[in-house]
C-alpha cells in the first residue's frame, strides 16, 4: 500500500466503488464522489451550466465546479479519503480476489 502510486490507489478505490458491496449512500454523498472522480480523470469542469429544471445534470455540474483549480492529485487523494480507513477498505475481499489493475481503464468509464 505505501509503496503504491496516488493513482494506482484512486484506480483500486474507484473500482471497488464500482464493484464493491452496493451501500447506501446520500444525494450528497454521491455528488461528492462524482465531483472528485471528476475533477481527477478530467480537470475543471467545462462547457455552460445546465438549465436549473435540469435538476441532475445541474447538480453534477454545481458540485464538479466547486473543485475549479483542484489538481489531479488532490481530487484523487480526497476521493480515496471518502472510503475512509485504508486498513479496512484495502483488503476488502474483492479486491484481493478480483481485482486486476492491468484490465481496469479509468478511460473507459
Amino acid at each position: 500500500m505505501a509503496d503504491e502510486s496516488i493513482e494506482d490507489r484512486f484506480k483500486k478505490a474507484v473500482w471497488l466503488i464500482r464493484n464493491g458491496p452496493k451501500m447506501d449512500s446520500t444525494n450528497e454523498q454521491k455528488l461528492t464522489f462524482y465531483s472528485y472522480f471528476k475533477q481527477a480523470t478530467k480537470g475543471d469542469v467545462e462547457g455552460t451550466q445546465p438549465w436549473a429544471v435540469q435538476i441532475e445534470a445541474r447538480a453534477k455540474w454545481d458540485w464538479w465546479a466547486k473543485l475549479k483549480g483542484m489538481s489531479k492529485e488532490e481530487a484523487m487523494q480526497h476521493y480515496i479519503d471518502l472510503l475512509g480507513d485504508p486498513e479496512i477498505w484495502e483488503n476488502h475481499e474483492l479486491l484481493k480476489s478480483t481485482y486486476k489493475p492491468a484490465e481496469f481503464d479509468l478511460a473507459k468509464i
